[in-house]
């Protein structure tokens, strides 16, 4: 569709009245999209781009699949709008409670619907301290992982501990009752260690800070199965085997976040799946709808439903949009579309691929760590690869890689010192090489100034 005003206008439009989350507020607009297919993107100056982010890595399907909107529409017609509270339920949300019981992991049957990720991970934050307070426990303190990214309402911050406190700073004092680890970021342990000898020390230290804290105290351990706001890495493949472990051991609930690695993204439905692992409570967003609509869910076990319920009593949780009629008919569209078209497949054989010509990118001088699973893979840039001596100025040197990388047409994103990529899953391997020609020569022009 064509821009019905020029780019100036919309930019200063923009400017004038919009909040851009994360932004600097007084800067204009970079650029202003007008429209998008498969993993393209065109901007008002008909320019393309390609998506390397799949928007907030949650454009899973990809672009202008007309079929979900057309879903929707339909839901809208017949039923745009009304609550489940209570005992009141609607079509839409019965369909998609039972699309998910279809692709979910096995036993994880019961589902709460939001309208997104930081919503989700509040709601198993709170369904965690309320199952325990019905147990008759004192159980509230859960445990996350520095640099672990939830999302941004309190819960969510405090659940997470991302670095310099790129969440959290100017929004303290945070919730009390949470604790932080060491993440599973082997090119840089926190204690020092280097893997495989060191028997994968971070997830065995969770058992130590448990006891240290008190089992009869420790309510729950949150983390996603591979970071994404914490750079696009993933754990060593003894890791979550060997936490599920220690959770059930001590009567510990494990939250599994699955907003960004869920629906496809690692090569697997749920990121889990790689290592068998089943999670207590485990929290979806962003690829429910590819993003064509907000919506979010709380897969819980049978037995956390039973925990939940209060004779007598409602549960003491709601959100007026839980299970809105037109995002969860989106829901259903997108997920069939993830299902009939293999796109967890693709990503799977395609990821390898995006993972292997990343990997390529090791030889450049400024770069330090190439990690990822699937279509999610992140580049560490360091000042020195013999010390891993961390760039003086992160942010300024990928900010250079950004605006280079979006005029040659390629989008990106950022995490710390680390190069996030996350393209929708349709992504071809000639697509992936368009990708890796664009980064790599920007890569190695940071290194010639």
């Amino acid at each position: 569709m064509a821009p019905s005003k020029r780019t100036s206008d919309y930019v200063k439009s923009d400017l004038d009245h919009v909040i851009h989350p994360v932004g600097i507020i007084g800067d204009e607009s970079d650029v202003v999209f007008t429209g998008g297919r498969g993993i393209m993107l065109q901007d008002t100056e008909g320019r393309e781009y390609i998506d390397g982010t799949a928007g907030a890595a949650n454009v899973n399907v990809g672009h202008g699949r007309t079929e979900i909107a057309e879903a929707a529409m339909a839901q809208m017609k017949e039923l745009a709008f009304y609550v489940i509270f209570r005992n009141m339920s609607h079509t839409a949300v019965v369909d998609c409670a039972e699309k998910l019981d279809e692709l979910t992991p096995e036993g994880l049957s019961r589902f709460f619907f939001c309208s997104g990720g930081s919503e989700a991970v509040e709601t198993a934050l709170k369904f965690t301290r309320f199952y325990w307070r019905n147990q008759g426990t004192n159980k509230f303190k859960v445990i996350g992982l520095y640099e672990g990214y939830h999302g941004t309402t309190f819960g969510a911050i405090s659940a997470g501990a991302m670095g310099k406190g790129r969440n959290s700073k100017g929004f303290e004092p945070l919730v009390p009752g949470f604790l932080h680890i060491p993440r599973y970021y082997c090119y840089r342990c926190g204690f020092g260690l280097s893997y495989p000898e060191c028997q994968t020390h971070c997830a065995r230290y969770l058992e130590e800070v448990i006891k240290s804290e008190g089992p009869d105290s420790v309510a729950a351990f949150i983390a996603e199965p591979a970071q994404g706001g914490g750079g696009m890495i993933p754990p060593p493949p003894e890791y979550w085997p060997i936490v599920r472990e220690i959770c059930t051991r001590y009567n510990v609930l494990l939250i599994a976040d699955e907003v960004i690695t869920g629906f496809g993204r690692t090569g697997k439905l749920f990121a889990l799946e790689h290592w068998g692992v089943k999670p207590d409570i485990m929290t979806m967003a962003k690829g429910i709808t590819s993003g064509y609509l907000p919506l979010g869910a709380v897969a819980v076990t049978d037995e956390i439903h039973q925990g939940l319920k209060t004779p007598g009593s409602p549960l003491p949780h709601l959100l007026t949009y839980s299970g809105h009629p037109a995002c969860c008919a989106a829901g259903v569209k997108n997920m069939e579309i993830l299902v009939e078209e293999g796109m967890t497949e693709n990503a799977a054989r395609v990821g390898e691929y995006l993972q292997n010509q990343a990997r390529g990118l090791g030889e450049l001088p400024l770069v330090g760590d190439v990690s990822g699973i699937g279509l999610m893979c992140g580049i560490e840039l360091v000042a020195d690869k013999a010390t891993r001596k961390p760039l003086d100025q992160p942010a300024k040197v990928l900010q250079k890689v950004l605006v280079r990388c979006r005029e040659k047409g390629l989008l990106l994103r950022t995490f710390g010192d680390r190069i996030g990529i996350s393209p929708p899953l349709p992504i071809t391997t000639g697509e992936v090489d368009r990708l890796i020609d664009i980064l790599g020569p920007v890569l190695a022009g940071l290194e010639a100034e």
